[in-house]
């Protein structure tokens, strides 16, 4: 029976979760949630497996045991039409923004929204104009993604990630790559995301900064297992060596 998420705490629920690629195995038996309008991060070392955790959240691949939800609904039974409309409901950010580098930023903030909806060319152009506008770049609309900074582009693709207004975000590495301001300002849009738009976000990232501002929770995740899940402060009292190595326990 399907089950609404109006009566579930949690957007995203993993449940035993088994994923490898040929003879391999990357997640190891992995359980997580994320909370509805919390911003959950998954982290750990390089090669821990977190981003593989999330390609299989969103199906980009499929496990090879447990269960996914996503709004209360299992997806990896699901036909391609069902998951669909899961789709139109949840928005993801790309490491590398996943930009057409052939069209302007509009019409790359424009491409979900024209997918999805039969509105009028004008209304698209509005949206467009909202979601431009709510990530700083309105005066970019007519821009190349080359044109760009990386800061900048990440924007733009976060813009299009929020086009049809999702109840759920994921973002892949967001401020990889990018100055500590650009980051910061980054991580800002994102906690907006959360505050103004109500959104539940689930973000992967190893950038300790990045982690220290935005995180309600963390899930810890070491050689393909999840070692640890609750606050940040809660995993740096709980006394688990690796989150002690990966946070510097001498540092702050």
């Amino acid at each position: 029976m399907e089950t609404s998420e109006t009566h579930t705490e949690y957007l995203v629920e993993v449940e035993r979760v088994t994923a490898g690629f040929a003879g391999s195995i990357v997640l190891d038996d992995v359980s997580m949630n994320a909370h509805k309008h919390d911003i959950t991060v998954i982290l750990g070392a390089s090669g821990c497996g977190k981003t593989t955790l999330l390609k299989n959240i969103i199906r980009l691949y499929q496990p090879r045991s447990g269960s996914i939800r996503l709004f209360g609904q299992e997806i990896t039974t699901m036909d391609d039409p069902e998951f669909n409309r899961i789709l139109e409901k949840i928005g993801v950010l790309f490491q590398n923004g996943a930009l057409l580098n052939s069209i302007p930023i509009s019409e790359n903030v424009a491409i979900p929204i024209k997918q999805h909806t039969s509105l009028s060319p004008r209304l698209v152009e509005r949206l467009v104009r909202i979601k431009l506008d709510l990530v700083g770049l309105q005066k970019a609309a007519t821009q190349l993604p080359s044109q760009l900074s990386g800061g900048m582009r990440k924007r733009a693709a976060l813009a299009r990630s929020i086009a049809l207004d999702p109840p759920l975000l994921f973002c892949d590495e967001p401020t990889a790559g990018l100055d500590p301001v650009t980051a910061d300002s980054l991580d800002r849009l994102i906690l907006n995301m959360r505050d103004q738009l109500g959104m539940t976000i689930v973000v992967v990232t190893h950038e300790i900064s990045s982690i220290k501002r935005i995180a309600d929770r963390i899930v810890f995740m070491d050689a393909g297992k999840i070692l640890f899940t609750g606050s940040l402060d809660e995993a740096r009292q709980a006394g688990i060596e690796q989150i002690d190595q990966f946070f510097g326990k001498a540092g702050d």
